[in-house]
């Protein structure tokens, strides 16, 4: 539901800010090429005329969103892959976190992320301009610690070489963890891929790792569930 009534004077940025997060809400339900400046700035809870003073089209508000969401994603992703260091333990632990954050619960999913998860539904649906940008901004850092993880677990003898390109195998594990976050994203989930949430991670990992070129003996001996469970809650 859009909201209505006014907001109280905010400073410049923080009135920016609340723009951007109504905005958010709005084109996740209506998609760019539904939603009006009308229902933007209603969302908001300024005019027409105060909206256009930040963002003077609504292709920039768009663009603007877009910028926005990345800076935070960079922001919380960037915090994650320092931690790792290039290894094959590191490599399963981040294709976990990655089937394990796609897998949650819709009550763990702050409502925002919801929305831009949604938003990026919608995209793929229209012109695909805001799913690329949040690509090749926001998601670009954490293939490349694939990659380099990856790497290290072939020189470690932990896996095997394939002919799937590297960056390629990478960006498919992605694909995989956004097409179970769609399959969950109904409330219900469109196919019911295992009995229990912590057994549909483990196969998604299995199967990720595998495809990756990881060994079975390899995973056995880095990969915890449980633990990287509690780790990862």
């Amino acid at each position: 539901m859009l909201k209505t009534g006014s907001s109280p004077r905010l400073p410049s940025d923080e009135r920016r800010d609340h723009i951007l997060g109504a905005a958010l809400q709005v084109f996740a339900e209506r998609g760019f090429h539904g939603a009006t400046t009308r229902e933007l700035a209603k969302a908001a809870g300024v005019s027409e005329a105060l909206m256009f003073r930040h963002f003077p089209t609504k292709e920039e508000l768009y663009t603007a969103l877009q910028m926005h969401c990345c800076q935070a994603k960079n922001e919380k992703m960037g915090a994650t892959l320092a931690q790792l260091d290039d290894s094959t333990a590191s490599l399963i632990a981040l294709v976990h976190y990655m089937m394990a954050k796609t897998l949650r619960p819709a009550s763990q999913v702050d409502p925002r992320e919801q929305a831009l998860l949604r938003l990026l539904a919608t995209s793929f649906l229209e012109d695909g301009r805001f799913a690329r940008g949040f690509m090749e901004n926001a998601v670009k850092e954490m293939i490349q610690k694939l990659q380099t993880c990856l790497r290290a677990a072939i020189a470690a003898g932990d896996a095997e070489e394939s002919p799937v390109q590297e960056n390629v195998g990478a960006w498919f594990v992605q694909h995989l963890a956004a097409m179970l976050m769609f399959n969950e994203m109904p409330g219900k989930p469109v196919v019911k891929l295992a009995p229990a949430r912590n057994a549909q991670i483990e196969q998604a990992v299995w199967f990720a790792c595998q495809g990756l070129g990881l060994k079975p003996g390899a995973i056995r001996r880095y990969y915890q569930p449980q633990a990287f469970s509690l780790l990862m809650a």
